[in-house]
C-alpha cells in the first residue's frame, strides 16, 4: 500500500511537470510567431530601429540553469536581445527593438519565469 501511494504521487507530479512543460513550449512558440510578425511589419513600414532601448529585468528564479533558460528564451524571441547577466545572476540587461513594447515585455518575461518555475 505504501508503494502504491508513492507511485501515485510520482505519477501525479510527473503529469503536472509535463503539463507545464507543454504550456511553456506552446507559449514560447506563440511568442516567437507573434514577435516575428511584428518585426516583419516594422521592416515593411521602413523602421530604422530608432526606438530601441536597453533595460534591466530582475528575476526571482532560484536555480542557475533556470536563469540560463530564461536568458536564452528572451534572446530567441525576435525584438528582444539579452545582452548581459549580473554577477549574482538575478538581473539581465535586455535590448528591446521597440520602446513602446516595454510593459508587454515585462509581462511576457514574468509569464516565462512563472512557467519555468512550475515546469522544471
Amino acid at each position: 500500500m505504501f508503494w502504491q501511494s508513492i507511485k501515485k504521487h510520482y505519477f501525479v507530479r510527473l503529469a503536472v511537470n509535463v503539463y507545464y512543460q507543454a504550456l511553456l513550449f506552446l507559449f514560447f512558440c506563440y511568442k516567437i510567431i507573434e514577435s516575428g510578425w511584428a518585426i516583419a511589419l516594422l521592416i515593411l513600414k521602413g523602421s530604422k530601429g530608432d526606438e530601441g532601448m536597453v533595460l534591466t529585468y530582475h528575476t526571482n528564479l532560484e536555480k542557475p540553469w533556470q536563469e540560463l533558460i530564461l536568458f536564452n528564451m528572451i534572446s530567441m524571441t525576435p525584438g528582444s536581445l539579452a545582452i548581459d547577466v549580473s554577477e549574482d545572476g538575478r538581473s539581465f540587461i535586455i535590448h528591446l527593438l521597440n520602446l513602446h513594447e516595454r510593459e508587454q515585455f515585462y509581462k511576457d518575461a514574468a509569464k516565462f519565469e512563472a512557467l519555468l518555475k512550475k515546469a522544471i
